[in-house]
């Protein structure tokens, strides 16, 4: 009877008059509800809440002058830059406004997050000036103003507002203005440039700043790579989150709450870096699928593609875990052919490794495992060349990170070009990595059907390799993508993500044990064992002497 009222709307009066007042159990079943395991932070710990320091965005303004004056010759007599940030954007035709996220240009170099501002840069006395909107008094009735004083305060700049920017140009009489114009090498958009006739009668340079500030970006201080590994923490404790919190029988929006009230409790989490990503079956199997409104089933793989932005600053990881707490053969089998790529491409991480030549290695191994599985047959290299790693993973192994979750930078003039073949061209970037470079590793295997099908037809990518019988009980994994944050060192690389990867290591934190004190090659003295014990039952000895048994464990 206390069961079946437990369960009941009416549980909250219930339990009220036994075990304390509402609020008390209200407490308590929102901490079951939203994942017992929820530590809330003390806010006064946490370095990056509300803003960054003025500091690190003035290193960003010198580096980047530093490297324009080197490239840039002669850049004529009192030339300057000019910027320009987001505008407020209204919800269609209506009076209300979305939530806008700064420009990333514009705060990578001024760090102002208020709509409606431009900004200056004199180039010869490296002096910057923020050109913010004048406020109507009245407003303040309504919402906060910020006013040019404020402004200059806050951002330690000097502030004149924008309505006299166009005068305050032509008080310098410009050698030059220079614009940060540019295309995106991942959509083909182009950046936000100021309105010409703020600009005046001066001549207007699009060229020569753009690919300066994209390298720029693409290289990050010491400063930002702070920031970023807080952005990481914050993702990494939301994704433990979930997978300590999930079962058959809720929905994926479940655990994509759970990470959203996680981050924005702990961190003041106000954007996200790209649309949360919670799939679960078959579901896991589409790249971006954002729906997140199925109900986990069964032994179904789940996939959380989550990230925080912290102050501007990205992150972006990806966790696939089986929702009954433990994987079964199939899921294992693929499962762990991913973290052998993930890993086996984070040890060769190191500045002048290029990234290309690591998708290929992702690929050579995806290959070699799932013709060791039966799925696919004949030579590694022959399938390598016609693409047949492409329809398991038909993404990119990893991108740039920072303002952006696909960070600038990734094709630069003197950077390898784009590799123009299925898979490979979708690759963000083909850099030599460099120190500072932050990027995504994240491998993948997925069992598309149309892809593996009409999809490959389409491309002109032979099937023949293809074992479809022993395939078709994959389809209904869907798919595993495993992505870590990484960050080029002196010497290798540092990932900046920590949650659970191995399948000891998962299977324990989905059964609420210390998941951290698990290492990742916890079986490796059972898979020494099994060669030992399959070579001498080739040999036929069951009790081998000394030398013998050393020279076992020279040949394993």
């Amino acid at each position: 009877v206390v069961f079946f009222f437990f369960k009941q709307k009416t549980a909250y009066e219930i339990l009220s008059g036994l075990v304390g007042s509402e609020m008390c159990i209200r407490d308590r079943y929102q901490r079951r509800v939203h994942g017992d395991f929820i530590e809330f932070m003390d806010p006064a710990t946490f370095e990056y809440a509300t803003t960054l320091p003025n500091s690190l965005f003035a290193d960003n303004r010198k580096r980047f002058l530093t490297e324009f004056k080197k490239k840039v010759v002669p850049i004529p007599a009192n030339s300057v830059m000019v910027f320009k940030g987001k505008e407020e954007m209204s919800i269609d035709s209506t009076d209300t406004e979305y939530e806008v996220e700064q420009e990333s240009f514009f705060y990578y170099l001024f760090g102002v997050n208020e709509t409606g501002c431009y900004a200056l840069i004199n180039i010869a006395t490296e002096e910057a000036i923020l050109f913010p909107n004048e406020p109507n008094p009245l407003h303040q009735i309504w919402t906060k103003i910020y006013t040019k004083e404020w402004m200059a305060t806050r951002y330690g700049m000097k502030a004149i507002y924008s309505k006299d920017l166009n005068k305050y140009i032509e008080s310098l009489n410009p050698g030059k203005v220079y614009v940060n114009f540019g295309v995106n090498t991942d959509s083909g958009s182009t950046t936000l440039i100021p309105e010409e006739e703020k600009l005046g009668k001066f001549p207007i340079d699009k060229e020569a700043l753009h690919p300066i500030l994209i390298a720029q970006r693409s290289i990050k201080s010491e400063e930002e790579i702070k920031v970023m590994a807080v952005a990481c923490k914050a993702a990494c404790e939301g994704h433990e989150l979930c997978i300590k919190s999930c079962k058959p029988g809720i929905r994926e929006s479940h655990l994509d709450s759970i990470f959203k009230h996680q981050g924005q409790i702990n961190y003041n989490v106000k954007f996200r870096p790209y649309g949360d990503i919670v799939s679960s079956g078959k579901n896991t199997a589409t790249l971006h699928y954002v729906e997140n409104n199925k109900i986990i089933g069964e032994n179904e793989f789940v996939m959380c593609d989550l990230g925080h932005t912290i102050c501007g600053y990205c992150s972006d990881v990806t966790t696939t875990f089986p929702s009954n707490g433990k994987f079964t053969e199939m899921q294992k089998n693929i499962y762990q052919i991913v973290l052998k790529m993930n890993r086996t491409v984070e040890s060769r991480m190191k500045p002048g490794v290029v990234w290309s030549d690591m998708h290929i290695l992702a690929e050579k191994i995806l290959l070699t495992d799932l013709k060791a599985l039966g799925l696919v047959n004949g030579d590694v290299n022959e399938m390598f060349e016609k693409r047949i790693a492409y329809l398991f993973m038909p993404h990119g192994l990893g991108h740039l990170l920072g303002l952006d979750v696909h960070e600038v930078g990734g094709y630069l003039k003197d950077t390898p070009a784009r590799i123009m073949k299925p898979g490979l061209k979708n690759l963000r970037t083909g850099r030599k990595l460099e120190k500072g470079i932050v990027i995504t590793c994240e491998p993948g295997c997925y069992f598309i059907e149309y892809l593996l099908t009409e999809g490959a037809k389409m491309l002109d990518i032979p099937t023949t390799y293809l074992n479809m019988e022993k395939i078709k009980p994959y389809l209904n994994i869907g798919g595993v993508r495993i992505e870590d944050d990484v960050v080029i060192t002196d010497s290798g690389a540092n990932v900046l993500t920590k949650v659970p990867r191995s399948v000891e290591q998962i299977e324990a934190c989905m059964a609420g044990k210390d998941w951290a004190s698990i290492p990742e090659n916890t079986k490796i003295s059972e898979i020494i064992q099994s060669f030992i014990n399959q070579y001498l039952s080739l040999i036929h000895i069951s009790e081998p002497t000394r030398p013998e048994r050393i020279s076992y464990a020279v040949f394993c």
